[in-house]
């Protein structure tokens, strides 16, 4: 239930989940492949959540936090697609849940075990309320929402592909070390996360993917100026930041993000994936010395979006290698593919674990033009070479 003074979730007996089971002629193996692909191949397999109530006498509007479809492909598979809204839960806290449902369905409905060694953490005491952080979310989601129609959502699909790439476990190792070496005695006290290299290696491949070297200068719509600051937007798990720690399990919100500003000159020349990841791990620092939730209100403050706008050249960053999403089982088995399909619309970029647990390491898609995913794709395999040596 939204109010103009504080979302609220409420359940009452009887309340449902919107279900639709359909069928499709598309190919099984089309939908799950990495390789670019029109972005709205996937639409048809999202459930669109049932329209908002109207508002209550208190202007209270209520709205329906999930919708699923399932999708069968004769004699191939089965796609299970989710619409829901972040209000009620970030990546982690709803992999859990649909992890969750998954192993009851597994065991027929008669083993819930995992659900009880794995329980979810609902007790919102758990964090410090901060109306002021409260406040500046509500005013920054209000903002955006009133520009959100349909004309600009059939806009931002415009002539857009969606691939998947990935980074195995022994590239990540490399990435490591490489970065360790060229930090030498410097005062980065703990070593690069998985999540930081993999951010910076994305960085530098998709700036040095708007260089002449990959796209003609004639059709990069990207100022290419090497004085130009690129912005890069990354959302941080905040569950083991806070102190005392929230557990794994905690169902709802808790999320803050960076802001990378790198000079353009900086990302393409040499060490330019040493360093964004110096510039990553620096700001999430400054994040947890500052503290948490002040963080958080300045970065969610409609004044702080509107100013990283005026920025420009703008991608955000989300997910992560934890979600887990590929430990998933209904009981038929892993799943083929998970596709978070909002970066189509937002220009972002989601990481996810990855499929092969032998090379481990971690996934990521994204949308961009036909023009701008070779470009990207060119620039990071010539990334990824480096460290594959």
């Amino acid at each position: 239930m939204l109010s103009d003074e504080r979302a609220r979730i409420f359940y009452s007996d009887g309340d449902s989940v919107s279900l639709t089971v359909a069928e499709t002629g598309l190919q099984f193996d089309r939908v799950i492949s990495d390789l670019p692909s029109d972005v709205e191949l996937l639409h048809p397999l999202l459930p669109k959540l049932p329209p908002d109530d109207r508002p209550n006498s208190e202007g209270e509007t209520s709205s329906p936090l999930l919708a699923v479809k399932v999708t069968l492909f004769p004699n191939s598979g089965i796609c299970i697609g989710f619409e829901f809204r972040h209000v009620a839960a970030d990546g982690l806290a709803f992999n859990h849940f649909v992890k969750s449902w998954a192993s009851i369905c597994k065991s027929g409905g008669g083993d819930l075990s995992w659900v009880a060694k794995s329980p979810p953490c609902h007790d919102r005491e758990l964090i410090e309320e901060h109306t002021e952080l409260e406040n500046s979310l509500l005013k920054t989601i209000g903002n955006y929402a009133s520009h959100w129609d349909e004309d600009s959502r059939r806009r931002m699909l415009a002539n857009k592909v969606r691939a998947t790439f990935r980074i195995d476990g022994e590239h990540i190792k490399r990435m490591k070390a490489s970065l360790a070496n060229h930090n030498g005695s410097s005062k980065q006290s703990t070593p690069a996360s998985a999540f930081t290299v993999a951010s910076a290696l994305l960085c530098t491949s998709l700036t040095r993917s708007r260089e002449p070297e990959f796209v003609a200068a004639s059709s990069n719509k990207f100022n290419s100026g090497e004085d130009h600051i690129d912005c890069y937007v990354i959302l941080v798990d905040c569950m083991g930041r806070l102190k005392p720690k929230l557990p794994a399990t905690y169902s709802g919100n808790c999320l803050s993000g960076i802001q990378v500003l790198v000079k353009r000159s900086d990302l393409i020349g040499g060490n330019g994936f040493a360093i964004a990841a110096r510039v990553i791990a620096s700001k999430i620092r400054e994040m947890e010395a500052e503290g948490l939730l002040r963080s958080a209100e300045k970065f969610f403050s409609l004044s702080g979006w509107q100013e990283i706008m005026k920025q420009g050249n703008i991608l955000s960053v989300a997910g992560s290698p934890k979600l887990g999403v590929y430990e998933t089982d209904f009981g038929w088995g892993n799943p083929r593919k998970s596709e978070p399909v909002h970066v189509d619309f937002y220009g972002s970029v989601y990481f996810s674990d990855a499929r092969d647990k032998e090379k481990g390491g971690i996934e990521f898609g994204l949308a961009l033009s036909k023009g701008e995913m070779d470009a990207f794709a060119a620039a990071f395999e010539q990334q990824l070479r480096r460290f594959s040596e």
